[in-house]
């Protein structure tokens, strides 16, 4: 059975011959259309198989408090709106499980290490 590292050696050669062949076309976009669309396919294989980076991960899920004048000093989640009285007692959100800090970055990225690597959580 082919490892996931193969698989992504393998969709990598392929993808830079065919885009060295693309990128020397006169008019590619014209003349290689399909080509396009088989490099694009490609791209979106590879980077399923290789996961999030550590910056996606901050981008998409991390969140932060924001803190409410008008809600008599509660900081609320950035993502979803959960008020407390106090950020420095979370990690994770306790209502939508967004990570606060960087080790919590950290821990949501070791569970997707090990959910790629079919270890589990």
């Amino acid at each position: 059975m082919m490892t996931r590292e193969e698989a992504i050696a393998i969709l990598q050669e392929k993808y830079d011959y065919c885009k060295s062949f693309y990128d020397l076309a006169a008019r590619p976009k014209e003349d290689y259309v399909e080509t396009a669309q088989y490099l694009q396919a490609l791209q979106v294989a590879l980077t399923a198989l290789r996961g999030p980076t550590r910056e996606q991960v901050e981008e998409v899920w991390r969140a932060h408090w924001n803190e409410s004048v008008h809600l008599g000093g509660f900081v609320y989640c950035s993502r979803c709106g959960y008020n407390a009285l106090e950020a420095n007692n979370y990690t994770f959100c306790p209502k939508c499980g967004s990570p606060f800090t960087d080790e919590a970055v950290q821990m949501v990225m070791e569970r997707l290490e090990a959910l790629k690597d079919g270890k589990g959580v």
